[in-house]
């Protein structure tokens, strides 16, 4: 039940992915070969940057030249990532894991701020607010 649209899709997602594969190994390429294990991660985050700010340039061109709006590539992407999700359930996991042990970094923070004590400083604060009253 291949209809004219989902061919259109079919064809534009592999164009999208050839240019995708080409972009990266251009930046790649741009940025040159790294030995460091060090330097190999700023370059991995920098190949990640660059593929970014060009695929944010794209988006751009393709809004104000074919009247489309940020909402129609959200939606695209939406359904993409829902597709991936039922063909492979497993394919953003790493990336939720990751998300995870950030957000209990983040709760472990907030147990350290516990620990401290502002009671103390609202009581000296509002002994100075009565003692102002006092006065008048």
């Amino acid at each position: 039940m291949s209809t004219k649209a989902t061919e259109k899709i079919t064809e534009a997602l592999s164009q999208l992915l050839e240019g995708f594969a080409e972009l990266q190994e251009q930046i790649e390429e741009d940025l040159g070969e790294e030995s460091d294990e060090d330097e190999e991660e700023e370059r991995a985050s920098d190949i990640e940057a660059g593929i970014i700010t060009e695929v944010r340039s794209a988006i751009e061109s393709v809004i104000e030249s074919d009247d489309f709006a940020v909402e129609d590539f959200a939606a695209m992407i939406s359904s993409v990532t829902e597709a991936l999700e039922e063909i492979d359930p497993d394919i953003f996991e790493g990336s939720e894991e990751e998300e995870e042990d950030e957000d209990d970094e983040d709760e472990d923070e907030d147990e350290d701020d516990e620990d401290l004590d502002f009671d103390d400083e609202d009581e000296d604060y509002e002994e100075d607010f009565e003692d102002d009253d006092e006065e008048d």
